[in-house]
């Protein structure tokens, strides 16, 4: 008994064969449609650009990631073997504000009525979630590994955080 070899379409053949290319295209067109109105309706600051207190935040929080990368360039640039140093921090998040409690955990409040407000402790930098290093040496496992371990207990972040790596 012979058996007849069974012909294999792949999605394309099926998309072209009986004209349903058409049927492609107009489902890519309405799924983009659907992103491009789903992306508006979710919007909740109807229309408004970011607001100031969130362009200063972000501006404060560029300039401590650029003092960073510069502070850890020199330091870098500063090892033995090592020439021509490029740093790249990545934060995990921004500023925090811890506020102050009392002796029960409740959080201490200044002020009566509408104008009572949590009462502010301190305020803690954003977390380093990882920094590159991309230098001259730094394919040299000797220079890696001073690197890392110097990066590391800078900002006291793990070790498992940080890479370097050779130009």
């Amino acid at each position: 008994m012979e058996s007849k070899p069974i012909k294999s379409h792949g999605f394309l053949d099926f998309v072209k064969s009986k004209g349903r290319l058409w049927l492609l295209v107009g489902g890519a067109v309405l799924g983009l449609a659907l992103l491009l109105i789903s992306s508006g309706i979710g919007n909740t600051d109807k229309g408004e650009s970011i607001s100031e207190e969130q362009a200063n935040d972000a501006a404060q929080i560029a300039a401590y990631q650029t003092a960073l990368e510069e502070q850890l360039r020199s330091l870098c640039d500063a090892v033995t073997g090592v020439d021509k140093v490029e740093v790249m921090v990545t934060l995990s998040e921004g500023y925090r504000t811890v506020y102050a409690t009392d002796e029960n955990g409740k959080p201490v409040s200044t002020g009566s009525g509408s104008a009572q407000r949590a009462l502010a402790e301190t305020v803690k930098p954003p977390a380093v979630a990882g920094v590159g290093v991309v230098c001259r040496g730094g394919n040299d496992p000797r220079v890696q590994k001073e690197l890392v371990e110097l990066i590391s207990t800078a900002l006291g972040i793990p070790t498992n955080r940080v890479s370097v790596t050779g130009k």
